[in-house]
């Protein structure tokens, strides 16, 4: 039936009052539901324009209803309304897109059909005008029909006044709420009669309602009248909302700040939908913080958990090992083990809280964490054959069978069915199907997986009957079975039951036969069934036995072909490879280290799974998939020391497998390999009979007694453990997240449910951290005592074994070559006597000696000494090396050659007579900025140098800090300096410093809406239950990595696992270097790091140098043309009427960003001390915006003047009289964002610290070190002077190496067609509709474009690519015009360097002679050849040879 407009409005509302609006109504078309944007689009044909209430009133309704996103269009057919009416629609947009502020501000006058604005301030009027079409798009959609106009307003004319009827008036929304948060509202009913709700049970607009939950984020926003909105983000234990309240009357910015993450509250108020937000909100009356209730540990004894997942075990763990540590000892535990997944990366982690509990804690009960992993361990032997013997394959005869049985276990399931098929000779010469009949009633699941009903079976023979019929059918033939452990072990126990003796003939078993053979994913036998060709119906009659034995008989005579060169079942059982580890099933353990010895075992352990032991598919290089593995022996061959307990793990280790599946006696044998035996609680077992594994919870406690009785039996300890994947049961939905989730690769989960109705019914095993009386009541049923045993004296006898261990050392262990020491303190004074003469100055000679007396002292002198023989090896190479950080603020970095930043007061030096005169009252602030001037002795030009950076801010003021030496190495020759570290060292003792990649918050968000998708929910979670799910799903580990340019060196004297296990980054095993397992921040102060990282400048560096035969490191640093760059366009000799740029700073690295030229235009430095002011302000954090920027603008200080650099601080406070360690110490407060204490400021007062300078550093939270900043300016500049004096040089390495994207034809056709698609882009980046749809690509080619300009109007210019002529991938200057580059062929989009090269290559035989010739000798594909045929490239050449007469 037709839905007609008025019915729906009548179903909003019983006695609608609006009803009257809507009767002539109707559908323009049917509503569209767009099920992606989840959004309903609507077209409404009206007599009239709706008054703003009844239209608001509408789409509230509508959005509640259907709970979507509406979206309403009226065409009215009168689309005129009153200008009261069309102010309130425009209030109502404005409030929902508020950069449009102006449109609500300003009230319009309304001539027929044309609204106009009259406003006088300038910028305000050109938003208006530049957006005035989004409010008339608005209005149109309502049924208005009006075109707006924004005129200037002349300020002396008087302003139309009009009367606003008031025959509805609008009811005014009021909010009330006291400092005071136990109070009951004026006029309100009091706070107990407010209705309690839970969250999850808010699904439309109510009223005196109260809440409780917990603040999990907040966020305040200033609006434009200066009060602020505060949004508040809540939640209980199941469901989230959003909470919002503004700053009005009692409640004040005070009040609003009160209420911060992690409060625990009840608020009292209603719950309103938000045509903001689009969804009920909740608008808190009063909010009460109340204490947060948590779980307690109330038992006397407490008992210990030794199972525990964190965050680390990949994709699958929750919470922070932090959280668990301390909600251990919030229950009064002494001890918790930890034991990830595969991994021990939480350790530090680990180590760092429990230390920052013992602190807390009575020092004769200290808290104690057991470290261990839970690894997969692996029989890396298939077992082919069982009982192999000498016979010969061609020669035996063969009884390949299969069973269907009523389950999985052979001590408590039954035979059902027997098929077999008799093979000799490659041919089934006998056949025999037999039902038989079980003691007990089938399954469901039994009869629906292999189609056998009671009726089959109902007249059958029960097992003792048939068993002989069975048995002279084998006979002593050979068996063969897929997956003989359960076929072949079932049939045996069977016999056992019955009192007959086990079978002893040779089995073969194709699953693992198939293994050794094959390469494949899945082994089934329907997969090797479609791999041989057999045809295999998964439905019908496959899991039927004789069915199963046919189609195996095929499959094994098709094996036997490819069988031919094995003789005996014996050299079938040696078809063993070193890769068979690969392929076998893994099974999980637990190992916990008892000391010291231990741990290093466990290291040990770590690495050889994360290296020699990585299962993965060897035929695939590219995104490989590897999963840490350990193979039994090597647990064995470390456990005999006794540093170890080995524990079973959980229902994925191979006691509970045995105990569910096989025999007693394989029980035993598999259990005697344990120390101790683990249980769960049922309930971490029950996932199990959802998925038919098990049949019952009776048949589950069967299975735990059978582990009991047979720990019991053995004598070995059982412990009740956790398997803790999270802390509190409410976090079980994030864990759910990722068991829904595919980790990289697209593997999953092992608990993943791949039947979609399955995984949506079932719940996921409930695996939170148990208290001592909840583990003691999930263990009740195996009575009072046993419970008492397992849950707390055994687990507090194993933690008894455990010592205190501490995984990460106490101090750093620097590497040492001999006699190094000796030999920096020889280069650095060898240097500094060729620098300042044969009698150091006082100055020179003073910090050389402190420095290196530290520095020795310290025990960091091989730090310096490798870091000197890396640069010096580079710069032997022809690289230029440059450092980062704060380095330069070492004057033995200086001279041992690290560094080019001398760190002395600013000074001039006689390269030639070593005259020396030093500026240390602060009177030059640097070097550089000193004019050249002659020597007073010899006449020598002498340039300036020294940036006054004290030694302090590298090393501490004590000279103790672990120095961070980072050097930029060119990108190109990277790879050669960190090889040139294995040189040194030994490949042993040096690997790449580890990382560890966690899921981000995008990634997260993206998780929890496919797990919505996976559980068919789309759509039904509240946003603040999404970013509730999405931050608990932040920081789970998703995979590992290395540092980009950190190289870790371990003692000559040491082994690698006294610190750290090692592993390849990714746990790809094609990677060059191994890295630390450990993220090496964690263990930063106690191995070395040398970052030596790739960098572009040097490249830049060595590429000018190559083209212009200049050294770089002659460049003046204070050419006045090339510093005006940084203050105007004049060096550049560019037409300013053509050009929009104030300075020349486009293109300049650290520079040319358009936030920095920002600073740039605004500051316009003209020194090198104000470019390293710019460089501070432009890497630190709230130092220039809001701080150094407003000092400037308000005329309170100059650039000269503001805090750039964090070293500005001391040298700064120590020019006022600060004492050095008290400067020092501010210094560094400053820089880490923690600002001034207040005994600090009555003494900077006393020494003339201005008050500005004071406030300004209270303000900062990340200051860059000078150092690092000289470092950058002096490539800056040296580039730029190459931008001024040799342009054509600088633009072909701009293009060659600092791009990202290129738009080659719109460059090579000049300035027009250049200006033409930067305007499209900007075009498209301004457009609200379009901006979404500019990519990255689109980003960088605008940013090339801009140098492109630049550049031809400069009166340079491309040339088109020439086949002849142009290099492989870099942009070359024509030598035949002097004014134009040539760019390279991978310039063209989709040409890469490799099919470059054939070109440059073919083109040394000679010309190409037709477009034929040149596709036939080089790798150029047709669509390539049509590229450069559409660019011009190939005009001239001929499509085919043509003959030559000659």
């Amino acid at each position: 039936m037709e839905l007609k407009l008025v019915d729906l409005v009548r179903k909003m509302e019983q006695d609608n009052p609006d009803l009257q609006y809507f009767e002539k109504g109707s559908f323009v078309m049917k509503p569209v539901y767009y099920k992606q944007t989840h959004r309903i689009h609507m077209e409404l044909s009206l007599p009239s324009v709706l008054p703003f209430d009844v239209w608001n009133v509408f789409c509230m309704r509508l959005a509640k209803i259907t709970r979507c996103q509406v979206e309403v269009m009226i065409s009215a057919e009168d689309k005129t309304s009153d200008l009261v009416n069309i102010a309130d629609y425009i209030r109502n947009y404005v409030e929902r897109h508020p950069g449009l502020r102006i449109f609500s501000d300003s009230l319009p006058s309304l001539e027929k059909t044309y609204l106009i604005y009259h406003i006088a301030d300038e910028a305000q009027r050109d938003i208006a005008i530049q957006n005035k079409h989004l409010v008339q798009e608005f209005l149109e959609s309502v049924g208005l029909q009006l075109e707006i106009h924004v005129e200037e307003m002349v300020l002396n004319q008087s302003i139309p006044t009009i009367k606003v009827k008031d025959d509805h008036p609008k009811p005014v929304q009021t909010f009330e709420e006291k400092k005071n948060y136990n109070f009951k509202p004026k006029g309100k009913k009091g706070l107990d009669s407010y209705v309690p709700f839970a969250i999850h049970d808010i699904n439309e607009e109510c009223h005196g309602v109260k809440i409780r939950g917990k603040i999990f984020e907040t966020e305040t926003r200033t609006l434009r009248n200066g009060k602020d909105i505060q949004t508040l983000w809540i939640a209980d234990d199941d469901d989230a909302i959003i909470m919002k309240r503004f700053e009005r009357g009692a409640v004040t910015k005070e009040v609003l700040g009160e209420i911060k993450v992690g409060d625990c509250v009840i608020a009292y108020g209603n719950v309103e939908y938000d045509t903001y937000s689009r969804e009920l909100v909740f608008m808190p009356h009063v909010i009460d913080k109340i204490a947060e209730v948590k779980r307690c540990d109330e038992e006397e004894e407490k008992r210990v958990e030794l199972h525990v997942h964190t965050k680390l075990s990949e994709m699958d763990g929750v919470c922070d090992i932090t959280e668990y540590i301390k909600t251990a000892d919030e229950w009064g535990m002494d001890a918790i083990a930890l034991t990830d997944h595969r991994v021990v990366q939480a350790f530090p982690t680990a180590q760092t809280c429990v230390d920052g509990i013992n602190k807390k804690r009575d020092p004769e009960h200290p808290m104690k964490i057991l470290y261990g992993v839970e690894m997969n361990m692996v029989d890396p032997i298939l077992r082919i054959v069982r009982n192999a013997d000498d016979t010969k394959l061609e020669e035996g005869e063969y009884c390949v069978f299969d069973l269907e049985t009523t389950g999985l276990s052979p001590r408590f399931d039954h035979i059902i069915e027997f098929g077999g098929q008799i093979v000799k000779n490659r041919e089934c010469i006998k056949s025999l199907q037999l039902f038989i009949k079980p003691p007990v009633q089938l399954s469901a699941f039994t009869t629906e997986l292999t189609s056998i009903t009671e009726d089959n079976v109902r007249n059958a023979k029960p097992f003792e009957e048939c068993v002989d019929e069975i048995l002279d059918f084998i006979g002593d033939r050979i068996l063969v079975a897929h997956n003989a452990t359960f076929d072949y072990g079932f049939l045996n126990e069977s016999l056992k039951r019955i009192g007959r003796k086990p079978l002893m003939n040779p089995v073969v078993d194709t699953l693992d036969l198939a293994r050794s053979m094959l390469d494949r994913k899945a082994y089934r036998l329907g997969n090797l069934a479609r791999q041989y060709g057999i045809p295999y119906e998964e439905g019908g009659g496959a899991h039927r036995a004789d069915y199963d034995a046919n189609v195996l008989a095929q499959v094994f005579m098709h094996m036997m072909n490819e069988l031919k060169h094995i003789a005996t079942l014996k050299d079938l059982q040696d078809m063993q490879d070193e890769q068979c580890f690969n392929k076998v099933r893994d099974k999980h353990v637990t190992i916990l280290v008892k000391n010291m010895a231990g741990l290093k075992e466990l290291f040990e352990l770590i690495t050889l799974s994360h290296t020699e032991y990585l299962s993965y598919n060897h035929k695939s290089t590219a995104n490989v998939v590897a999963e840490p593995r350990i193979i039994r022996k090597e647990i064995e061959k470390r456990r005999v020391n006794g540093n170890l307990l080995i524990g079973s793990s959980c229902v994925n280790g191979e006691v509970f497998d045995m105990a569910r599946t096989g025999s007693e006696d394989d029980l035993e044998r598999v259990m005697q390999f344990y120390d101790y035996i683990e249980l769960q609680p049922l309930a971490n077992y029950r996932f199990l009979i959802d998925q038919n594994s098990i049949e019952s919870e009776e048949r589950l406690k069967e299975v735990v007694q059978a582990i009991v009785d047979m720990a019991d039996k053995l004598g070995k300890p059982i412990v009740a453990t956790s398997d803790a994947h999270y802390v509190d049961p409410q976090e079980k939905m994030t864990r759910d997240i990722y068991i829904n989730s595919q980790a990289i690769g697209g593997g999953r989960h092992p608990l993943y449910l791949y039947d979609q109705e399955k995984r949506r019914r079932f719940k996921s095993p409930d695996q939170h951290l148990r208290t001592t009386k909840e583990m003691l009541d999930e263990f009740e049923w195996l009575g009072r005592q046993r419970a008492y045993e397992f849950v707390v004296k055994n687990t507090r006898a194993i933690a008894d074994q455990i010592a205190i261990i501490r995984p990460v050392k106490d101090a750093l262990y620097p590497p040492d070559i001999e006699g190094s020491d000796q030999k920096l303190r020889e280069i650095c004074f060898e240097n500094a006597h060729k620098k300042y003469g044969p009698v150091l100055p006082e100055i020179v000679e003073k910090r050389l000696v402190r420095e290196l007396d530290s520095i020795i002292g310290a025990g960091y002198y091989v730090v310096y000494y490798i870091s000197h023989l890396l640069v010096k090896k580079s710069l032997n190479d022809g690289y230029l090396v440059g450092s980062r950080g704060s380095v330069g603020s070492s004057f033995v970095a200086t001279m041992s050659e690290i560094t080019e930043v001398n760190p002395l007061s600013p000074h001039y030096v006689c390269p030639k007579c070593h005259y020396v005169n030093f500026f240390t009252d602060g009177s030059v602030l640097n070097g550089y900025d000193l004019p050249d001037i002659e020597c007073p002795n010899c006449g020598e030009i002498i340039r300036g140098d020294g940036h006054d950076i004290p030694f302090e801010t590298f090393l501490g003021f004590e000279g103790d800090k672990v120095p961070d030496i980072d050097l930029n190495f060119s990108g190109d020759y990277q790879p050669n300096a960190h090889a040139y570290t294995k040189e040194v060292f030994g490949e042993s003792h040096v690997y790449r410093a580890g990382t560890i990649g966690t899921v981000a918050t995008q990634t997260a968000f993206g998780y929890v809406k496919g797990y919505e998708e996976e559980m068919g929910i789309e759509g039904s979670m509240r946003n603040a239950q999404v970013l509730r799910l999405a931050k608990g799903c932040e920081g789970v580990k998703r995979t590992t990595g290395q540092h980009p340019g950190g190289i870790v060196v371990v003692p000559l004297d040491m082994d690698v696992h006294d610190f750290t296990p090692v592993q390849f980054p990714a746990n790809n095993p094609y990677a060059e270097w191994k890295t630390t397992h450990f993220d090496f921040h964690q263990i930063h102060d106690n191995i070395l790091k040398f970052d030596i990282l790739g960098h572009v400048d040097p490249t830049a560096m060595k590429m000018l140098e190559r083209m212009s035969g200049i050294d770089v490191r002659t460049i003046p640093m204070n050419d006045p043309a090339t510093m005006s760059l940084f203050s105007s366009v004049d060096a550049l000799h560019i037409d300013t009427s053509r050009y929009d740029e104030v300075t020349g700073a486009a293109g300049l690295p650290e520079f040319g960003t358009p936030f920095v030229r920002g600073i740039l235009e605004l500051t316009r430095p003209t020194t090198f001390d104000e470019l390293l002011k710019i460089s501070g302000l432009s890497h630190g954090t709230d130092v220039w915006l809001g701080n150094a920027k407003d000092l400037i603008d308000e005329g309170i200080c100059t650039l000269k003047s503001v805090i750039g650099c964090r070293d500005d601080i001391m040298v700064y406070l120590l020019h006022k009289g600060l004492r050095p360690k008290l400067a020092f110490t501010i210094m560094e407060s400053v820089r880490k964002g923690k600002g001034l204490k207040d005994e600090w400021i009555p003494e900077m007062k006393a020494n003339g610290v201005e008050d500005w300078y004071i406030e300004s550093c209270k303000k900062i939270k990340y200051m860059f070190p000078k150092a690092h900043a000289v470092a950058y300016v002096m490539m800056a500049i040296r580039i730029a002077w190459f931008k001024v004096h040799q342009p054509l040089y600088y633009y072909c390495m701009f293009f060659s190496i600092r791009c990202d994207a290129y738009d080659i034809e719109t460059m090579i056709k000049g300035e027009n067609a250049i200006r033409q698609r930067m305007s499209q882009i900007n075009e498209m980046m301004k457009n609200n509709d379009y901006k979404n749809q500019v990519t990255k690509k689109d980003k960088d080619t605008y940013n090339t474009l801009e140098l492109a300009l630049e550049m031809v109007l400069r009166g340079y210019y491309f040339e088109n690519i020439n086949l002849m002529k142009s290099s492989s991938k870099e942009f070359i200057v024509d030598p035949d015009e002097p004014n134009r580059i040539i760019p390279p062929f991978t310039s063209i989009d989709g040409l890469g360097e490799s099919v470059a090269d054939t070109v440059i290559e073919a083109r040394k035989s000679g010309p190409f002679l037709s477009k034929e010739d040149l596709q036939r000798r080089t790798s150029l594909s047709g669509t390539l050849i049509k590229k450069l045929e559409a660019m011009g490239v190939l005009d001239g050449l001929q499509d085919e040879n043509q003959m030559s007469l000659f």
